[in-house]
């Protein structure tokens, strides 16, 4: 008489599911936490570029705001892309305008710069972009000589949303204790990443104070 076999097979099939279950609830975090790292990696990246284009359109505009802003724009633009959308510079531009989601922070000149070489030019405050190159004296309050006085320097912040929901709960508190900062804390309770972007680069027209929220 052969035996029964319903109750091992039924015990082969629960261990399955059992299996199944596990590899899922381990692998499929595991999957989506590695392509969220990798699509974060790019986003660095284009932040990079985008804030070079930010600082060279800037420094050919006396470090206009609102020029840094639509040139940040563009060259973000590609993050809000869907399909080659053609709306994807109109999003990437509200994103910009969004004082939780991105900000332009200028860390050269500073307002010492400004005490030390500043002129007075039709009733703005400006740093010269022409001078004698014996001229290397060093400011007293900027410590800064004029050459210096004439970088742009940007660090520019964003707040990107992850792609995939289930990820944000696994990076966001690894990531919450590395960034302090008010705009990084601040993204983090929206259940974004915040990036960092820093660049330099020298002026082609004279530094304006106004124009650079100084």
């Amino acid at each position: 008489m052969t035996p029964r076999r319903g109750p091992e097979r039924t015990r082969r099939g629960s261990a399955t599911v059992e299996f199944l279950l596990v590899a899922f609830a381990v692998l499929m975090p595991l999957v989506f936490g590695t392509l969220e790292i990798a699509l974060l990696a790019v986003t660095r990246q284009t932040l990079g570029v985008a804030a070079l284009m930010a600082a060279r359109a800037g420094a050919v505009e006396h470090g206009d705001r609102a020029v840094m802003q639509r040139a940040l724009a563009r060259g973000l633009s590609p993050l809000f892309a869907v399909h080659a959308d053609s709306e994807a510079l109109a999003r990437s531009y509200a994103e910009v305008l969004r004082p939780d989601r991105t900000r332009i922070e200028v860390w050269n000149p500073v307002a010492a710069s400004f005490a030390d070489f500043g002129v007075s030019v039709e009733g703005r405050t400006e740093i010269p972009n022409v001078w004698p190159h014996h001229r290397v004296r060093t400011g007293s309050a900027s410590r800064q000589t004029l050459a210096e006085a004439n970088q742009l320097g940007l660090r520019i912040s964003i707040c990107r949303m992850p792609l995939f929901p289930l990820t944000g709960p696994m990076i966001i508190p690894v990531l919450r204790t590395r960034d302090s900062s008010a705009f990084a804390q601040g993204c983090y309770a929206q259940g974004g990443v915040p990036l960092h972007a820093r660049v330099l680069v020298h002026m082609h027209s004279s530094a304006r104070r106004a124009a650079l929220g100084i």
